[in-house]
């Protein structure tokens, strides 16, 4: 039994192994030596499975026994048709395959009245900062009153009425007079007392750009965001020393982090990033992006120190200023022209005499830097050495992990790849890149 036991596993590791579903007769879980778990297949196939309170979390403290049903705190589940659609209870296989497309037919119903009021409420958030009803995961009782409850169901009753169109709902809600109104406070100060926390909106909640919107609005004003949608997760570019740095799973070293081999592969929108488990981003954890394994209420916009030392030095944004000033010099021919452009993408405004006069001065300055002071070159490594420690003599070994990518990698273009005058001008595009200007929403 024990060679047989030992071959099984063997083959099993040379088998597809698929991720799917399990729709069958629920099976006792015991304790099998240490082997693979395995789904009986000696049930019933037609039979119903039956669903326990396990008391306390435990597995094998089964308490009282439950079906499929709905919420019934939400007025909608009131109705007997909709109940019916969710629960299962004719004991037959067609019954069991369909009970969570049921569930999900009536979590999507035009009907439900806290599906739809929940999607808009966060919507809200996303431009204001704080939803109608401040509590996004408590969308309840026990959460924050809505501040406009009349808004907040008049937008979903439009939303529903309008095909749940997301799209359509952005658009109504960025056309409001609150949404287009100023950050600057009113000149009467009644507000300190009649609203201090805005709740009201008196004045637009100024808010910084997430994580996603940042590396996405510097793609698209350099140029070099690639406009997809759907399709394989991209690899970006992220800090080569976290890329790098070893990632322990499961007794041994994770593979190192290598981004999409072409330019127009990683440059696309964050929303197409891939995520690793245990090794986020750094520059969207920085500015906050909400860790995907756990649900975020609410968004940080937390600003500290770290945040300026990567807008001013990190390699990712002196190539994104390298690509910002050769889109420049392609499309204006003077040092004015492409100043006054800069401010255009930047900022979506025309810079002022003043601000002209200075960037001007500052590209001069910068030219004469650059001319006197050559760049570095930039190498990609296509392997990198590592080490471990012997499980059972606790000897140091070291071994060569290779990095494919990097040996035909087509990296962007880098400060010793372009003159001093264009590393120049890049220095005028990073400032803009960090201004305030650029990265709140007034």
């Amino acid at each position: 039994e024990q060679d047989v036991w030992i071959w099984t596993r063997r083959l099993e590791r040379c088998k597809p192994m698929a991720q799917s579903v399990y729709n069958a007769p629920s099976s006792p879980l015991a304790w099998n030596g240490a082997r693979k778990l395995r789904i009986s297949r000696n049930g019933q196939p037609d039979a119903t499975p039956q669903t326990y309170i396990l008391v306390g979390g435990n597995l094998s403290a089964r308490g009282e026994s439950v079906s499929p049903g709905v919420l019934s705190a939400v007025s909608f589940s009131d109705n007997a048709d909709a109940s019916a659609s969710v629960a299962a209870t004719s004991g037959n296989s067609e019954a069991i395959d369909g009970r969570r497309l049921r569930l999900a037919r009536w979590i999507a119903d035009p009907e439900n009245p806290l599906a739809m009021r929940s999607i808009v409420n966060r919507v809200w958030q996303g431009h204001f900062g704080v939803g109608i009803a401040a509590n996004a995961n408590n969308f309840g009782a026990k959460g924050a009153k809505p501040s406009h409850p009349d808004l907040l169901d008049y937008l979903a009753a439009n939303f529903t009425d309008n095909g749940l169109t997301l799209k359509r709902l952005h658009k109504a809600i960025m056309q409001t007079a609150v949404y287009q109104r100023s950050s600057a406070r009113p000149a009467a100060e009644t507000w300190k007392t009649a609203d201090p926390n805005n709740r009201l909106l008196s004045w637009f909640p100024r808010r910084r750009l997430t994580a996603e919107e940042i590396r996405d609005g510097i793609l698209l004003i350099t140029g070099e965001l690639t406009e997809r949608s759907g399709g394989l997760p991209i690899m970006p570019e992220i800090n080569m020393e976290v890329a790098l740095q070893p990632r322990m799973i499961q007794f041994s070293l994770a593979p190192a982090w290598q981004p999409s081999r072409m330019p127009h592969d990683r440059n696309c929108r964050t929303v197409f990033a891939y995520h690793v488990r245990g090794q986020a981003d750094p520059f969207s954890e920085l500015f906050n992006q909400p860790n995907p394994n756990e649900s975020c209420e609410q968004r940080e916009s937390a600003a500290v120190t770290p945040q300026m030392f990567t807008l001013l030095n990190s390699d990712q944004m002196t190539d994104r200023s390298i690509a910002f000033a050769l889109r420049l010099e392609r499309e204006r021919d003077t040092a004015e022209s492409r100043i006054h452009r800069a401010f255009q993408l930047a900022f979506g405004r025309a810079a002022t005499a003043e601000e002209a006069d200075r960037m001007q001065q500052y590209l001069a300055d910068m030219t004469t830097y650059h001319r006197q002071t050559p760049a570095g070159t930039v190498t990609y490594p296509a392997s990198i050495t590592r080490s471990l420690v012997e499980e059972f003599s606790g000897r140091v070994f070291e071994y060569q992990e290779i990095l494919p990518v990097f040996e035909n990698y087509v990296p962007d273009r880098k400060p010793a790849d372009v003159s001093p005058e264009t590393r120049a001008l890049a220095d005028v595009c990073l400032l803009l890149m960090n201004g305030n200007e650029f990265f709140y929403v007034d």
